[in-house]
C-alpha cells in the first residue's frame, strides 16, 4: 500500500471512535495518545497485555493498537484473548522489521492489520482509518442452508467503490452462511487491498477503466477473483515469503496482507488477475 493509494480512504463519519493504546514503552504511548487525541478519536492507554486486559473487561471501545513485544502479557497473546472476549473489536500490532513471522501469525489470529516501526504517522492514520471503516461494515441476516452463490461485479476505478464492492461480498458471504453475522474484518481488508491495488496499479485511479470481481461464495469457502484493465505485473518478484524487508515495507504491502490472511493467493500469467481463496475450519449453523 503506497502513500498514495492510502491516501484515497473516504473520510471517516464524525463519531467519537475509542482507541485503547497498548505499549510498554511510555514514549510511544504519550506519542501516540496525543496525535489521535489531536485527531479527536477517545484515547485510552495500558502499558502491557495484562493491563489491557483489564481495561476491557470494564471498559468498551472500537480499535486496539498493541505492541507485539510487551512484559508479563504479550501482543499476541492479547490479540488472542481480545478474539476471544469480542471477535469483532479490531486490533492493529505493531511490529519491528525482523518479525514477520510474527505479523504473519497474528494476522493468521485476527489482527485487522500492522504498523511498522519506526512509526510513520500518515502511514498509522490511514491504516486506523482504514480499519475503522471496514469495521462498520455490519451487513445483518441469517444464512441459508447449503446455498451456493456466485457474484458479478463491476466498478468503475474509483476509491468509493471499494468499500461498495466489499459491503456487497459481506452481504453475499452472510446469505450462504460463510459468515453468521459479518465478514472478519482481516478478510474485508484483504479484499479492500486487492480492489485497491487493481484500481489504483492495473487502472491508474482511470475512472473509465473498470475493476471486475467474481466472487463464489458457499458455507465452507470464499473465492474472489479481481481482475483490472492494466497491463499486468510481474507477481514473481514480490511474493517471496522469506523476505523480510520486503513483506514488512510500505511497497508490496497489500499483496503481503493477503498472503498473510487468506490461504491462497493465486495470480493469472499476465498478473492483472488475482484470485483470493478462504476456508472455513468450522461452520456456525444457528442463527441469533
Amino acid at each position: 500500500m503506497t502513500s498514495k493509494q492510502s491516501s484515497q480512504v473516504p473520510a471517516l463519519p464524525l463519531e467519537n471512535y475509542h482507541i485503547l493504546v497498548v505499549d510498554d514503552e511510555s514514549v510511544i504511548i504519550e506519542l501516540l495518545a496525543r496525535l489521535l487525541s489531536e485527531k479527536g478519536y477517545e484515547v485510552s492507554t495500558a502499558y502491557d497485555g495484562r493491563e489491557a486486559l483489564e481495561f476491557l473487561r470494564g471498559h468498551t471501545c472500537d480499535l486496539v493498537i498493541s505492541d507485539v513485544r510487551m512484559p508479563r502479557l504479550d501482543g499476541l497473546r492479547l490479540l488472542k484473548a481480545v478474539k476471544d472476549m469480542n471477535p469483532r473489536l479490531p486490533v492493529i500490532m505493531i511490529s519491528g522489521y525482523d518479525e514477520a513471522s510474527v505479523v504473519v501469525e497474528a494476522l493468521k489470529a485476527g489482527a485487522e492489520n500492522f504498523l511498522s516501526k519506526p512509526l510513520d504517522m500518515d502511514i498509522l492514520d490511514q491504516v486506523i482509518t482504514k480499519t475503522l471503516s471496514l469495521a462498520c461494515i455490519r451487513p445483518k441476516g441469517c444464512a441459508l442452508p447449503a446455498v451456493c452463490q456466485t457474484t458479478r461485479m463491476r466498478a468503475p476505478s474509483s476509491p468509493g467503490c471499494v468499500q461498495d464492492l466489499v459491503y456487497q461480498i459481506s452481504l453475499s458471504a452472510v446469505a450462504v452462511g460463510f459468515a453468521k453475522h459479518d465478514l472478519e474484518n482481516n478478510l474485508k481488508l484483504a479484499l479492500a487491498e486487492a480492489i485497491t491495488n487493481a484500481m489504483e496499479h492495473g487502472n491508474q485511479w482511470d475512472e473509465s477503466k473498470f475493476v471486475e470481481v467474481e466472487v463464489l461464495l458457499d458455507s465452507s469457502q470464499m473465492q474472489a477473483t479481481v481482475r483490472d484493465a492494466g497491463p499486468g505485473f510481474n507477481h514473481a518478484r514480490v511474493l517471496n515469503p522469506t523476505s523480510t524487508e520486503h513483506l514488512l515495507s510500505e511497497r508490496g504491502r497489500g499483496i503481503f496482507l493477503a498472503n498473510a490472511i487468506m490461504d491462497e493467493v493465486i495470480y493469472n500469467q499476465a498478473g492483472n488477475q488475482v484470485t483470493l481463496v478462504k476456508r472455513r475450519a468450522q461452520i456456525d449453523s444457528d442463527c441469533d
